[in-house]
């Protein structure tokens, strides 16, 4: 639904008229307005968990379990959200255990113990080779037919193929094997297997915001008949302790965006605070980052003012004169400005000079320059996007694609993300300057995953990215739409691919913010769903668990 508002021009023009799209409510109005933390919980909660973390290292470290007992305790403690507290303890458990595999060449002969140890191995830098899974396979290829009721194993290699890369052959194969039979026999197996069977068809672990696995698995975890009492009642602690964190931060942030009024005055506009809250949470859970979700939260929300801005409010004069005015980023061209635009600007600077503070005293001045620059680069590649759209001029696809890379956002989010850690040196965002195949690869997944969500309310008022592709290689809505998850599917298994080989020389837990961008993407666009315009039923049963509910002991 598309309205129209009379807008007086910046210069002696006739009267226009703005499209201006009929953006959903802020669904959460003062829900999150204000947090009382209560000192005497939180002090219990930080008591019990000090001794429960030690109980739980010494588990992680014992050494009469097998490989495959310390795999799967890895696993699970990774799953319910606590491998933060042993870091270390976890990367030396891994890397051990894969040396004697590469030793050895000896690995368990069941599909679930096989497929948990490969995936471990992958997503902690490890390449371990796919022929792990050469005795689970026929001659011609395919899985052999005796593991097609082998539920558990199954779901685990359906996790296990989402870290696959183009190389990956077999694992191509095992995806197919995987998804056709969990999605058969869920039908008739008992409730609660069958239950978690149409969880990961729908997200798989690989490609989910580490929070929200950390819930529900939770959730299954303590309906598991082998569960370990006292993994849960720590998972558990830690989750409701980090979740007062998470509403202090929140709270923070709606103060100040009342404070700058990119809400209030920006009445055109999405009014998602809690839900770029949620983006800062999807790039860091862990309790030490709160500087880098309060930065990447206030960048979201002040590229959703912005972007509507030039999607969906400004005309092209007015567009080339916010453009410039980002370009000079000078207090002083705030005259230049129509009111609206002056409001997200003054937002704009403030923030950055927040940010300069912050990193001048770390002695850290290129990532702030960074961030500028990358604020300028997302500003031009908008304003000629809107050259484009606004008129309905379709560029040819590869032009489109080109600058919607930039675009995507991921260009800005990604050094948004790195500003507040410490290890992402002048040397990383030097590599991060030459648009690394990772980083590429992310924008396409952001770029295409959005365009697939949001095409239908776009459509109705501005050129899409999709009638580009469609328009180029002439060919129908729907092929369209496959086409570009194709493609974002593909950059998923680079982005796997790239991780491997950088897992060396860029600290992982820099790489890790690619992935978490990636995952924030198949989340909140899940199934073709714009969530983060319309949260309702997509992100608000998350952020009611995450930021809202603790969990009930």
């Amino acid at each position: 639904m598309v309205s129209t508002e009379a807008a007086v021009p910046l210069q002696n023009q006739s009267e226009i008229l703005r499209p201006l799209p009929d953006f959903p409510d802020d669904i959460w109005s003062d829900h999150f307005d204000f947090f009382s933390q209560d000192q005497q919980v939180y002090d219990m909660y930080a008591k019990e968990i000090k001794m429960l973390k030690e109980e739980v290292r010494n588990m992680l470290l014992a050494t009469e379990n097998t490989i495959t007992e310390k795999l799967s305790l890895i696993d699970i403690v990774q799953r319910l959200g606590i491998s933060y507290h042993y870091g270390a303890e976890i990367a030396n458990l891994v890397e051990k255990t894969f040396k004697v595999y590469a030793n050895t060449k000896e690995y368990p002969d069941d599909l679930l113990s096989v497929a948990l140890h490969f995936r471990l191995f992958r997503q902690h830098g490890f390449n371990i080779s796919e022929s792990i899974f050469y005795q689970f396979v026929e001659t011609d290829g395919k899985f052999k037919e005796s593991l097609s009721t082998d539920m558990k194993g199954l779901l685990s290699l359906y996790e296990a193929a989402q870290v696959r890369t183009h190389k990956d052959i077999i694992l191509e194969e095992a995806l197919a094997f995987a998804e056709a039979n969990l999605k058969h026999v869920a039908s008739y197996t008992s409730h609660s297997l069958a239950k978690q069977v149409n969880y990961t068809l729908k997200q798989a672990l690989h490609k989910c915001i580490p929070r929200i696995e950390a819930r529900h698995y939770i959730s299954v975890y303590e309906e598991d008949e082998c569960r370990n009492q006292l993994l849960l009642k720590f998972a558990k602690l830690d989750y409701n302790l980090l979740q007062m964190l998470y509403k202090q931060e929140l709270s923070e942030i709606i103060r100040w965006g009342n404070e700058s009024e990119i809400v209030s005055k920006l009445p055109y506009s999405r009014a998602r605070l809690v839900e770029s809250y949620l983006y800062g949470l999807g790039m860091f859970f862990e309790p030490q980052h709160s500087l880098g979700r309060i930065i990447s939260a206030k960048t979201t929300a002040l590229l959703t003012a912005i972007d509507d801005t030039y999607d969906s409010y400004g005309t092209l004069d007015e567009l080339i004169t916010f453009t410039d005015a980002i370009e000079r980023w000078d207090a002083k061209e705030i005259d230049r400005l129509s009111i609206c635009m002056r409001t997200s600007y003054l937002a704009l600077l403030n923030v950055s000079d927040g940010v300069d503070n912050e990193l001048t005293a770390q002695q850290r001045s290129y990532a702030s320059d960074k961030y500028k620059d990358e604020w300028k680069q997302y500003a031009r590649s908008s304003y000629i996007e809107a050259l484009w759209f606004i008129p309905r001029e379709l560029p040819a696809f590869p032009d489109y694609l080109g600058n919607g890379l930039v675009t995507s956002l991921c260009y800005l989010l990604i050094p948004t993300a790195l500003l507040a850690m410490e290890c992402a040196t002048e040397d990383v965002y030097d590599w991060l300057s030459n648009y690394p195949k990772i980083l590429v690869s992310l924008a396409k997944i952001c770029r295409l995953t959005n365009d697939i969500g949001s095409y239908e309310r776009e459509k109705q008022y501005r050129g899409t990215g999709i009638e580009c592709y469609m328009k180029h290689y002439n060919v129908s809505e729907l092929e369209a739409k496959k086409k570009f998850a194709d493609i974002a599917e593909d950059a998923w298994k680079d982005i796997n691919e790239e991780f491997l080989k950088l897992s060396t020389t860029i600290p992982t837990e820099i790489l890790e913010r690619f992935l978490n961008l990636a995952r924030i993407v198949n989340v909140f666009y899940k199934q073709g769903v714009d969530g983060f315009t319309n949260p309702q039923n997509v992100l608000e049963p998350h952020i009611i668990d995450l930021l809202r509910d603790p969990i009930i002991f």
